[in-house]
C-alpha cells in the first residue's frame, strides 16, 4: 500500500469518505502514476497485448484498435474489472490507467498531426 507523504495529493479509483469515483488518473503524484503505468503495462503485456498488441494498435476483428476507440477511463475500468477479475484492486486500477494512457498518447498524436 502506497501512504502519501505531505505533498503528495493521492486518490486510486475510490473516495471512501464522500463515496464518489474518480479517474484513475486523477490527483495521483507524479512517482506514483509512474508505478502505476508501469505495474499496468507490464500486466497488459502478460495478459492483453497478444489480442492488443503493446500499444493496444492492433486491428480486432470485432472493430477499431483498443487505443482508437475513445474509451472513458470508466468504460475501460469495467471492462478491466472483467478480463482481471483475479488481480487485486490496485492491479487493475494500474491497467485502467496504462490503457487510459495509450488512448490519451493517440489522441495527442491526432491532434499534433497536420491535416493535408
Amino acid at each position: 500500500m502506497f501512504v502519501a507523504g505531505p505533498t503528495e495529493k493521492i486518490v486510486l479509483g475510490h473516495d471512501f469518505l464522500a463515496g464518489q469515483e474518480h479517474a484513475p488518473d486523477q490527483l495521483l503524484s507524479e512517482r506514483e502514476r509512474a508505478r502505476l503505468l508501469a505495474a499496468g503495462k507490464e500486466l497488459f503485456l502478460a495478459r492483453c497485448a497478444r489480442c492488443h498488441d503493446e500499444r493496444g494498435d492492433k486491428p480486432l476483428k470485432t472493430g477499431p484498435p483498443l487505443n482508437e476507440r475513445r474509451l472513458s477511463s470508466e468504460q475501460i475500468a469495467r471492462a478491466v474489472s472483467g478480463r482481471l477479475r483475479d488481480k487485486t484492486e490496485e492491479e487493475r486500477r494500474a491497467v485502467t490507467l496504462y490503457i487510459s494512457s495509450l488512448i490519451k498518447a493517440k489522441d495527442s498524436e491526432e491532434k499534433a498531426t497536420p491535416k493535408p
